[in-house]
């Protein structure tokens, strides 16, 4: 699998159960949400924006994706629901490159490499936290993810993701 693969594997609507570990704190939370994944063409108005606020070119890009998630069918919880972006710009190597990620109100840079496991590692690193996710397939429709999150005060957060493709009906 290569890296666009990958990314198309990604699209789609997911159910997504969540658990994550405050370390320092000792704390756990667990949630659930409905999360979508739509691809963006390299072209897209979202992805130059991107590509043209952070110094690089849209047409050296794979495109990219916006993810939209909604907790609310989380019981209980607090509803919380929001998006954010990713623009892949591969290297020369197939399996690495530089990766934009955005919130909408601020951007930031990171770096991706798809392993020979066919796992993906992501790294992004911003003011206030350092981020390295990785996500792999179980199979085509349950996809899952870790995430090691550390704030700049040194806490450490983790969190464990399983993702199960929603099914359209036919």
């Amino acid at each position: 699998m290569d890296i666009q693969e990958f990314i198309n594997l990604c699209a789609g609507k997911w159910f997504s159960q969540r658990t994550s570990y405050q370390l320092a704190a000792q704390k756990v939370a667990n949630n659930k949400a409905e999360i979508t994944i739509d691809l963006l063409a390299a072209d897209a108005a979202d992805v130059v924006q991107l590509c043209l606020g952070n110094n690089c070119q849209s047409h050296t890009s794979l495109g990219g994706w916006k993810a939209t998630w909604d907790n609310s069918v989380d019981y209980g919880q607090p509803k919380k629901i929001g998006s954010s972006y990713l623009v892949w710009l591969p290297s020369e190597n197939s399996w690495q490159g530089k990766l934009i990620t955005s919130d909408g109100k601020s951007a930031a840079l990171g770096e991706y490499h798809l392993r020979s496991d066919q796992a993906l590692t992501l790294t992004i690193e911003d003011n206030h936290h350092r981020i390295e996710e990785r996500i792999w397939f179980a199979s085509p429709n349950l996809r899952l993810r870790t995430s090691i999150i550390q704030s700049g005060n040194g806490d450490r957060q983790t969190v464990f993701y399983s993702e199960i493709r929603k099914m359209v009906a036919s």
